[in-house]
């Protein structure tokens, strides 16, 4: 699937395969259409070409701002979630240290489990565009212990609730980084670029110039240019594939962290 393909290379290589052939293909249109209409008409015309294509690129180039920024905004918001996740899932660990020493010992282990997991296994899932559920498994075992833990005192029932809310919490940083992980732009919308960009391109043709070499140079350019928007748009548009992508990072700083001095006093 192509795809996959994009996302298993490196963006320049398949970014400059894109933009190159985007641009040799449109040079390519341009020199098939060029004998068909004689270039004296077209010139005759230029005022009423300019015009036109004046109010196609304007409406395209609104377009694709639009959902480059929808796009740059989606990777955004997916980093700052896997940020919230890692966050409340420190937060766990270091209140397990509320709890009597063998509950709390067996919380750090279901922990650790859990970061294991979604470095290791989740984010590998999610690279292939597929959904992961490794991390259920452990996250429940930790509700379980929790929810099976009988507080004897007023402070433990206290660390008890606070603990239950971050989990809560959790669930949710790990639901919305699934969305995450399963969103990317609707088919439709990738047909809107493609037509458009066509047409933007293809009205170039219609431009009068009189030499040709300077024609092939704009047409070439404004294909161009399109292109590497659409790279832009490719390379953001799955938060956890390819090459840009949102890394595990922050977990692994979180699991970090919890092997440091103060974790071991």
């Amino acid at each position: 699937m192509i795809v996959d393909w994009i996302y298993n290379h490196p963006t320049w290589l398949w970014g400059n395969i894109l933009v190159w052939g985007a641009t040799a293909l449109a040079c390519l249109g341009l020199t098939i259409f060029h004998p068909f209409v004689d270039t004296r008409v077209r010139r005759a015309h230029n005022d009423l070409a300019g015009y036109s294509i004046q109010i196609i690129s304007v409406v395209y180039a609104v377009l694709m701002a639009f959902i480059a920024v929808a796009t740059w905004g989606s990777f955004s918001a997916a980093e700052s979630i896997v940020q919230e996740e890692a966050g409340y899932m420190g937060n766990l660990y270091r209140d397990t240290k509320g709890f009597p020493d063998k509950v709390g010992d067996e919380m750090r282990k279901t922990l650790r489990g859990y970061a294991d997991a979604v470095i290791q296994e989740e984010w590998p899932v999610q690279q292939r565009g597929e959904l992961p559920s490794a991390g259920w498994k452990p996250l429940h075992k930790l509700h379980r212990q929790l929810v099976g833990f009988d507080p004897q005192t007023r402070g433990e029932a206290v660390i008890q609730a606070d603990f239950l809310r971050t989990v809560n919490e959790l669930y949710k940083a790990r639901q919305a980084r699934l969305t995450a992980a399963a969103g990317h732009i609707p088919p439709v919308i990738w047909w809107i670029i493609a037509i458009g960009g066509a047409l933007t391109t293809a009205f170039s043709y219609l431009f009068g110039f009189e030499s040709f070499r300077l024609h092939l140079t704009m047409t070439g350019a404004i294909t161009a240019s399109l292109a590497l928007v659409v790279v832009l748009i490719l390379a953001l548009d799955w938060p956890f594939r390819g090459e840009v992508s949102v890394s595990p990072q922050a977990y692994i700083d979180a699991e970090r962290s919890w092997d440091g001095p103060s974790e071991k006093d």
